[in-house]
C-alpha cells in the first residue's frame, strides 16, 4: 500500500504543471521543439499563428502569445502596429494545459517564425516570467538596441533590471540572435507587471505607456 501511494504521489506531482495555466519559463518543456508539438497539437484548436511580413527590416515576436505566457502577443502587436514592424506571435488558445504549449526560446524551430526573423536585421522578442515585482529584464546579442530600450523604459518610469543568465537571451540558439545580423533583444516581463497592462474594460495607460516606450526606442 505504501508503494502505490508514493507511485501516485510521483503521478500527481509530475502531471500537476502540465494542468496549471501559467507562466512557465522556469519549468522543462513538455516538447522540446514545435515539430513535436505539432504531432500532437491541433493549429486553429490548440494555437494559432499570426504573422505579417511588410517591407520592414525589424521583427517583433511573441513565441508564447495567448494563453501561454498572457499579454506578451497584445503587446508585440500593438508595438509592431506603431512602428511598422513586420511581426509573429504563437498564441495558446487552449481551454486549459496551454503550458505545455510552452517551447524555449533555443528550441522554438516552427518554420514561419524562423524564416520571418531570419529576414530581419532588427527583432524584438518579446516574453514573460515570473517574479515578485514589477520589472522588465532585458536581454539579447544586440546590446545597443537594449540600452535604448532600457533608457526609455526608465524615462517612461518603468523599472529595469539586469536578468539572470537563464533569462538573459545571450544564446546564439535563441530566435532572438537568429535574424540577418546574429543579433536581437530579448524582453522578460514579470507578471506583476503584465498585471498592470490590463483590466476588465481592456488595454490600460500603463500598457499603452508601455508600448509607447519600447516604441520609441524602436
Amino acid at each position: 500500500m505504501k508503494k502505490l501511494f508514493s507511485i501516485m504521489l510521483t503521478l500527481i506531482i509530475a502531471i500537476i504543471p502540465i494542468l496549471v495555466n501559467t507562466d512557465v519559463a522556469d519549468a522543462k518543456d513538455y516538447y522540446s521543439s514545435f515539430s513535436k508539438l505539432a504531432k500532437h497539437q491541433a493549429r486553429g484548436e490548440d494555437y494559432l499563428i499570426n504573422k505579417h511580413n511588410g517591407p520592414s527590416d525589424t521583427a517583433v515576436i511573441a513565441i508564447h502569445g495567448g494563453n501561454i505566457e498572457f499579454q506578451t502577443g497584445e503587446l508585440a502587436t500593438t508595438i509592431a502596429e506603431w512602428t511598422g514592424s513586420d511581426l509573429y506571435t504563437f498564441k495558446g488558445i487552449k481551454d486549459r494545459n496551454n503550458s505545455i504549449l510552452h517551447i524555449t526560446s533555443t528550441h522554438f524551430n516552427e518554420p514561419v517564425a524562423r524564416n520571418l526573423v531570419a529576414q530581419s536585421n532588427i527583432t524584438l522578442s518579446i516574453h514573460g516570467c515570473k517574479g515578485k515585482r514589477a520589472v522588465t529584464y532585458i536581454g539579447g546579442q544586440d546590446t545597443v538596441l537594449g540600452r535604448k530600450i532600457k533608457v526609455s523604459l526608465k524615462d517612461a518610469g518603468f523599472k529595469v533590471v539586469t536578468p539572470p543568465k537563464r533569462l538573459d537571451g545571450k544564446n546564439p540558439k535563441n530566435i532572438c540572435n537568429k535574424n540577418a545580423s546574429d543579433k536581437g533583444v530579448q524582453l522578460e516581463l514579470t507578471v506583476p507587471l503584465r498585471e498592470q497592462f490590463v483590466s476588465e474594460s481592456g488595454p490600460t495607460n500603463t500598457f499603452y505607456r508601455y508600448t509607447a516606450a519600447v516604441s520609441k526606442a524602436l
